[in-house]
C-alpha cells in the first residue's frame, strides 16, 4: 500500500510539472561603449521590457567599441558568445550588438519564426540608417519597432538564409517551455491505471501450488552483469553561412545561431 501510495503522489507531481508554464524573459541592456545617458537608458530599457513581455523572447542590446572589424566574423562571435553566455544556446532570444565596426543582430529559437530575409533586413536597414546619422536613440527605438511589429504580423517559413546549423527548434516554438495540461493529465491516467492494476488486481497463489511432492530441484542461479562503455564524438558546426550583409563562422565553439548584421564606421 505504501508503494502504491508513493506511485500515485509521483503522478500528480508528474501532472504540476507538466503543466507550469515557465515561458519567462530576461531583458539585458549592456551599454559598454557609453553611448546614452541614464535617461535614455531607462527609456530604451523600458521600451525593452515592454517587447520582451508581449514576445516572450529574451533580449539583449551591448554596444561595445572595440573595433570588431569591418567583415563581420569576430562581430558574429562576439554575439554568439554573448548569447550563449547570457540566455543559453537553446533559448529564444535575440541579441542585438552594436559595434563601431559593425552591428549584428543574433536570434534563434522561436525568433526565427517571425523573420525571414525580407523582414531582417528592413529592420537591419532601419536600424543601420539611424546609426549611421549619429542617432543611436533611434537606432533601438527602429529595433525594438519591428521586434514588435513582426511578431504582430505573425509567423513565416523558415529562412535558411538567416538560419543557423544544427537547429534546436522546430516548427512553431513555444516560448521558453510550455506543456499542455492535456498529455499530462493522460499520461497520469495511463500510469494511474498500471500502478492500479498492479496492485489491486493480483492475488498471492497457494505457497504450495508449483510444488510437486515427489521432486524438488534446487537451483543456484547467479547474474554476471557486464560492464558498458559509450563511446562520444563530438559533431562540431559548420560555418554559418547566408548571413545578411556578411557573417562568418564561430571560432569559440559551441551552437550557430541566425541572424545578420551590417559593417562600416560612421
Amino acid at each position: 500500500m505504501r508503494n502504491f501510495l508513493s506511485a500515485i503522489a509521483a503522478v500528480f507531481v508528474c501532472i504540476i510539472a507538466l503543466t507550469v508554464n515557465t515561458s519567462a524573459y530576461s531583458s539585458v541592456f549592456d551599454d559598454k561603449a557609453g553611448l546614452y545617458t541614464e535617461s535614455q537608458k531607462k527609456q530604451l530599457e523600458e521600451k525593452q521590457e515592454r517587447v520582451a513581455e508581449l514576445t516572450g523572447w529574451n533580449i539583449a542590446v551591448v554596444t561595445t567599441n572595440i573595433g570588431l572589424g569591418t567583415d563581420g566574423s569576430r562581430a558574429v562571435d562576439y554575439a554568439e558568445k554573448y548569447y550563449d553566455d547570457t540566455f543559453g544556446s537553446d533559448s529564444s532570444s535575440v541579441v542585438y550588438l552594436i559595434d563601431i565596426d559593425y552591428r549584428f543582430v543574433s536570434m534563434d529559437g522561436d525568433v526565427l519564426d517571425y523573420f525571414n530575409t525580407k523582414r531582417l533586413d528592413t529592420m537591419l536597414d532601419a536600424c543601420e540608417k539611424k546609426y549611421m546619422n549619429y542617432d543611436d536613440v533611434g537606432n533601438l527605438e527602429k529595433f525594438y519597432y519591428y521586434l514588435e511589429y513582426y511578431y504582430g504580423q505573425g509567423t513565416v517559413p523558415r529562412d535558411s538564409n538567416i538560419g543557423a546549423h544544427n537547429f534546436h527548434t522546430s516548427g512553431s516554438a513555444s516560448k521558453g517551455i510550455i506543456f499542455s495540461p492535456i498529455p499530462g493529465f493522460i499520461a497520469a491516467a495511463v500510469a494511474v491505471i498500471v500502478v492500479v492494476s498492479r496492485y489491486k488486481f493480483h492475488h498471492a497463489a497457494p505457497p504450495n501450488i508449483y510444488l510437486n511432492g515427489n521432486s524438488i530441484n534446487i537451483y543456484n542461479r547467479r547474474d554476471v552483469f557486464v560492464r558498458e562503455f559509450t563511446t562520444r564524438t563530438r559533431i562540431s558546426d559548420e560555418s554559418s553561412g547566408g548571413r545578411s550583409g556578411g557573417g562568418g563562422s564561430r571560432s569559440h565553439g559551441g551552437h550557430s545561431h541566425g541572424g545578420g548584421g551590417r559593417g562600416g564606421r560612421r
